[in-house]
């Protein structure tokens, strides 16, 4: 005894649409029609810059309004941060974070300043 295709998970023959799963029963489909076209007549970019140039500033100029105000709110965290975590990490920074928590008293190991050498 041959096993039949479906209990293979064959898919059935190009003449029958409706049949393999469950085998539902129903008579071949007929009138199903598909077109394609072929990849050497397909022009998948075709007027990808062209059409951007006319409508892309447009979309943009569009857009604009919606993406501005967080961009911008991002940046200014973003910059704010960078200098506050560049502060925190300097000489003056560590100084001062410890003037606030008291571990010394304001004037206490001052750094001595030191002069330029003039040319």
């Amino acid at each position: 005894m041959r096993p039949s295709a479906p209990a293979q998970s064959g898919m059935p023959g190009p003449k029958t649409y409706i049949g393999w799963w469950g085998d539902m029963g129903s008579l071949p489909q007929k009138g199903i029609k598909t077109y394609g076209v072929s990849p050497y007549r397909q022009r998948a970019m075709a007027g990808a810059l062209n059409g951007y140039i006319f409508n892309g500033f447009r979309r943009v100029m569009n857009h604009l309004p919606y993406a501005a105000p967080p961009l911008l709110f991002f940046y200014g965290v973003y910059y704010w941060s960078k200098n506050k975590y560049e502060y925190n990490n300097s000489k003056q920074g560590h100084y001062d974070l410890l003037v606030a928590e008291g571990h010394i008293k304001p004037g206490q190991y001052e750094r001595p300043t030191v002069e330029p050498i003039g040319h």
